[in-house]
C-alpha cells in the first residue's frame, strides 16, 4: 500500500489505535491502574457537615475518607444530617462503617442525636416519621472502634449508608423492627 494524501488519515488512526490498544493491554495486564490502599480524594471531608437526601423506597450513601494516625476511641468531630425530599412522610434508619484495603468492614460508633436509637442490627433507627422537607441530624461526631485495627500510613473509607421507606410500607416486615413501637431511647 503507498502512502498518499488519501489513505494518509486511515493509517494514521489505525496507527493511533493499535498504540492505545497496547497500552491499555499493558496497564491491564500489569495492574497498574489498581492499587490496594484507597488514596483518592472526595469532595466530602472529616470534620465538615453533610447533609444527605433521603427519598422514600430507597438508600443513599456518602463516603468520605481519614487518615489511619486517628486513635482509636477518640471522637472525631462529624455532622451527618439527612434531608427527606419526597413528597411524603418516611421512616429513617442509618449505618456507619470503616471499609480497609483488606475487605474488613469495621462498624463505626456515632454519638446520634435526639430520636435515633441503636439496635443489634448495627443501624441506627428514628423513632418518628420524617415528614416532606424536614431535615435531622444524626450524628455530630463519629468514634472508630477501640478493638479495630488502623495502620497510620494508610487510608480508610468511612460510610454512612442512609435508607428511607415511606409510611405506607409494612416497615416491620421489611426491616424487622417497627421504629415508632419497638425502640426506646437508651
Amino acid at each position: 500500500m503507498k502512502l498518499t494524501k488519501s489513505n494518509f488519515g486511515w493509517i494514521f488512526a489505525t496507527f493511533g489505535l493499535a498504540v492505545l490498544l497496547a497500552i491499555s493491554i499493558y496497564l491491564g495486564v500489569s495492574g497498574w491502574y489498581f492499587k490496594n490502599d484507597f488514596s483518592y480524594t472526595t469532595d466530602l471531608q472529616l470534620g465538615k457537615s453533610v447533609l444527605i437526601e433521603a427519598t422514600q423506597n430507597q438508600a443513599n450513601a456518602v463516603s468520605f475518607t481519614v487518615d489511619g494516625s486517628y486513635l482509636n476511641g477518640f471522637m472525631l468531630p462529624q455532622i451527618v444530617s439527612i434531608k427527606n425530599v419526597s413528597d411524603q412522610g418516611v421512616y429513617l434508619r442509618a449505618k456507619a462503617y470503616v471499609y480497609t484495603s483488606n475487605g474488613q468492614y469495621y462498624d463505626v460508633e456515632i454519638d446520634s442525636t435526639t430520636n435515633w436509637v441503636y439496635t443489634e442490627d448495627g443501624y441506627y433507627y428514628f423513632n418518628d416519621t420524617v415528614i416532606s422537607d424536614e431535615k435531622v441530624t444524626l450524628c455530630k461526631a463519629i468514634m472508630l472502634g477501640d478493638e479495630d485495627e488502623y495502620l497510620t500510613n494508610v487510608k480508610y473509607i468511612v460510610t454512612f449508608v442512609i435508607e428511607a421507606l415511606d409510611i405506607e410500607q409494612n416497615v416491620e416486615a421489611l426491616w424487622g423492627v417497627n421504629p415508632l413501637n419497638d425502640l426506646t431511647n437508651t
